[in-house]
């Protein structure tokens, strides 16, 4: 349940979560509430920055490597699941694959999610592929 929290902002700011929110069309609440889930994210994980996504959603990712999901996909899919081995694999030092880890267990909704997502994106594009090879051998 959401619970209202009164916030005064410099005037500088107010002008520019304004701009923000026109340009985005997003509401004030949602802004401000990203942005502090953000910042409170950041200061538990300062290897951890966000970003905007294609699809427009924000994502937690490595400062200087990739989102979080893709360590946790690479995890997943590694036999050997150390994380000297992952970091390997993606190369990267293996404290940037144990930052995003524990990005992971501490908002294991947030990336299991989006595995999700990118899962069903991936078994989607597979059965697209499988339905125009079939348009191939029937008329081949």
């Amino acid at each position: 349940m959401a619970t209202p929290t009164n916030v005064r902002f410099a005037e500088s700011i107010e002008e520019a979560l304004a701009r923000h929110i026109r340009r985005t069309g997003h509401t004030k609440s949602a802004v401000i509430s990203t942005a502090v889930y953000e910042w409170l994210a950041m200061q538990e994980h300062v290897s951890i920055r966000f970003r905007t996504a294609e699809t427009g959603e924000r994502r937690a990712a490595l400062a200087d490597g990739p989102e979080v999901w893709a360590v946790a996909q690479s995890w997943l899919d590694h036999e050997d699941r150390t994380s000297a081995n992952v970091a390997a694999t993606l190369e990267l030092s293996q404290e940037a694959v144990e930052a995003a880890l524990g990005y992971w267990a501490d908002h294991r909704s947030e990336i299991d999610g989006i595995l999700e997502r990118h899962r069903a994106a991936q078994d989607e594009a597979l059965a697209a592929w499988e339905r125009r090879q079939s348009l191939l051998g029937a008329h081949g």
